[in-house]
This record gives structure tokens, sequence and C-alpha cells, in this order.
């Protein structure tokens, strides 16, 4: 009888791209260029000259504006490296917001160092690009460089702090309601802007979603085909294969009835074509079910395992093949045990067909590292491998093992190897 041996491969699990990996530079490349524009059109004061009675002021509807003509506006090296800090914190927004935020807040250090507690806008601006970038990937994210740019704006218009925009210094308010209109203004601005990031951000991740969703449905579709065609295949085996394999063992046992003058020997031979019939047709009754199992059947036969092996080898000495056997397995795990039972089962059938009547060794190894087996035949070359042997190393290698076939002075030599 030839084995006829079938692999049926699932479809790859498919796994959507989490959100994270799927972050793009763009917006944070585009925000950072933005902050950095206007950090470098923003001036730093480095001198400047007072009149006898200081620095005028000129009463503004209600706010003071300082009269800065005389001072002398220049970039200084230690405020473009403070720039290049808050920039850099602007590109990291995305993947670290609360460790972006951190740095962006440092150069708001300086500020008590200088008198009249000047600071560019921009560095504001970084702390509300850091808020929308993070805001991108949920409010959550925004809210710690939402509160420190809510913060420095409370000093800017409360605390006595002055921005300095492009243009020059920004006013500063000297009564109390006109503090709040300009902490109004500005924190709206900054609500409006963090706000549709963060709406921007909820439509992107809803069309990732849904592209996921199209994904995981389409491989869902793949597997429910693949199960269709596996269960067809189980039926076609099951009415050529089974049916003829049923065959042979109602022929083997009624041969004593047709031929009554059939002798003991012959007798012994027949019924054991018929064992040997009846067994293979119960194993590939189990194969078929696997196949069949495209729903949530409960059905498990119990496959074969390393204690079987014993059985296997009985099996076959009364078909009539010898057999030497050496060394035992114990304690082997179900998964090695399976691979182990087949890989003997195909072993000895190769040995059958290839050399029949000769004397096939079998040596059971087991130690810390790991199980296996080497079983040997004589032979005068090694043959392509058929699909027996494939399918036996696939299996193996699918645990990690190792799969070996040489020929060695006339013997044919099958080595197995199982990691522990």
């Amino acid at each position: 009888m030839t084995t006829v041996e079938i692999d049926a491969v699932a479809p790859a699990v498919v796994r959507p791209a989490q959100g994270a990996g799927r972050r793009s530079w763009g917006p944070s490349v585009f925000l950072a260029t933005a902050v950095g524009a206007v950090l470098l059109a923003t001036p730093t004061v480095t001198q400047y000259e007072h009149g006898k009675s200081g620095t005028s002021y000129t009463s503004i509807g209600g706010f003071a504006q300082a009269d800065y003509t005389s001072m002398t506006w220049t970039w200084f090296q230690p405020g473009l490296l403070l720039g290049v800090l808050v920039v850099g914190a602007v590109v990291l927004a995305r993947r670290r917001p609360v460790l972006a935020t951190g740095i962006a807040l440092l150069p708001f250090l300086t500020v008590p160092l200088n008198d009249d507690r000047l600071f560019p806008q921009g560095w504001w601006l970084g702390l509300v690009a850091i808020a929308m970038l993070a805001a991108l990937d949920g409010r959550r994210n925004a809210l710690v460089p939402f509160l420190a740019a809510t913060t420095v704006l409370a000093m800017w218009c409360f605390g006595g702090w002055v921005a300095v925009l492009p243009a020059g210094p920004s006013p500063v308010a000297y009564t109390v309601v006109n503090a709040w209109l300009l902490f109004g203004a500005w924190f709206t601005i900054q609500v409006v802007a963090v706000g549709a990031f963060a709406g921007a951000g909820v439509v992107w991740r809803a069309r990732i979603r849904s592209r996921d969703a199209a994904v995981i449905e389409q491989h869902a579709l793949e597997v429910e085909s693949l199960a269709g065609e596996r269960a067809r295949l189980a039926r076609d085996l099951h009415d050529v294969v089974a049916h003829h394999v049923s065959l042979v063992a109602v022929r083997a046992e009624s041969a004593p009835y047709v031929h009554p003058g059939l002798d003991d020997t012959a007798r012994g031979v027949l019924a054991a074509i018929a064992t040997d019939a009846r067994e293979a047709l119960t194993e590939l009754r189990q194969v078929l079910v696997v196949l069949q199992r495209t729903d949530h059947s409960d059905d498990r036969t119990p496959q074969p395992t390393a204690c079987d092996v014993d059985q296997l080898v009985v099996s076959a000495v009364a078909a009539g093949q010898p057999i030497e056997v050496v060394g035992t397995w114990r304690d082997i795990s179900a998964a090695n045990g399976y691979v182990l039972y087949r890989a003997v089962q195909e072993g000895l059938t190769n040995a059958r067909r290839h050399a029949p009547g000769t004397t096939t060794r079998l040596v059971r190894r087991q130690d810390d590292g790991g199980v296996g087996f080497s079983l040997s035949n004589p032979a005068e070359r090694a043959d392509e491998p058929g699909r027996g042997l494939i399918g036996m190393r696939e299996r193996v290698e699918a645990l990690g093992g190792t799969f070996g076939t040489q020929v060695v002075d006339g013997t044919f030599v099958l080595d197995i190897w199982l990691t522990a």
C-alpha cells in the first residue's frame, strides 16, 4: 500500500500594525520647522540703553507698551542652543511626550536670570506644538504638555514674564481684567490648536481601524475558504482511499472462507494484513477528522505518543519485519512523542519497502538536552526523499529539532533529535 501524506497549510495569521508603529514623522517635522522659524525670526535682547527716567511705557488700552527703540536685537550662542533644544523636543513629542515636555521646559529656567524676565514666544509655541502632536495619539497623551504650556502662559500674563515675539516684546497688562483678556486670547488659540489635532487623531485612528478590520475580514474569508477546501479534500479521501483500504481488510478477512484450502501460515498472513488495514483505516479517519474540523467541534481523538512506539514495533515484527530495539524513552511531552511516533512509523515503512526481509535497528536516545533516535537498515544508496521523509523533516524542524539521512558502509541511517 502506498503511503500518502497531505500537508494543509493555513494562511499566516494577520496581525494589524499597532498605531505606534504607524506614526508618521511628517507632522513632527512640520511643527518643529514652524517653531524653529518663529525662533529664528525672534530677536534676543543683548544690550539696550535706558533714558534718565528708565525705560518708558505707553498705555495702550490698559496694556503697557515698553519703549524698546534704543535696544539692539541680535542672536547670541546660548539663545541659539536653547532654541535647538526646544525644536528637538518638538521632534521627539510623538514618541515621548512627557520627556519632550521636560526638555522643552528647561530653557524657561533661564527666565528669572534676566532682569526683565524676557523669553522668546517660540519656547511657549514649542510646548503647544508638543501638546498638538501628542493629541494626535490620544487626548491623555497631551495632558502633560498642555498643562505645561498653560503654566507658562499664566506666568506670561500674571507672573511678570514678557514674551518676545518676532515683532518685539509683547504688551504687558497692568490690570487684572486685561491680564485675563490676554490670557483668554492666547489660551483660546492653544485650546483650538490642540483640539484640532486631537480631532484629526481620532479620524486618523478610525481609518487605521477600518483598514485593519478590512485586512482581518479578508483573512477570515481566506481561512474559511481553506477550511472548505480541506473539508472537500477530506471527503474525497474518504470516498477513495478509505474505501479501498476497507476493501483490503474485508478481502483479507474473507479469504479463508472463500478459499477453505489455505494452510495456517497463509491464514495468519491474511489475518495480519486485515489487522494492518484496519489500523491504517483508523489512523486515516483520524486525519480526515482533523481536515474536516471547520467549526467548533469537540471531536478530539487522542494522538499517538512515544509510548505507542513499542506497539508499533510489535505490529511490524508480527508482520514479518525483523527489528532490533536498543534503549528506552521516558517522560516525553505529547508534542515530541507524536513526532517521534510518526517518524519511527515512516522509517519502518521505508525499511519494509526498500529493504524487505532485512533487520532494522532502532536506537532510542534521551538525555537532559533532548530525545531522539536513529533507525538503520541495509541500503546501497540513498534515494531522493519522498513525501514521507519531507513531511517527517517538516514535523521535526517545526519543533526546533534536527533531521538527517545518510548511507554509511551500505547502511541507510535516519537520525532524529528533538530538544527537550
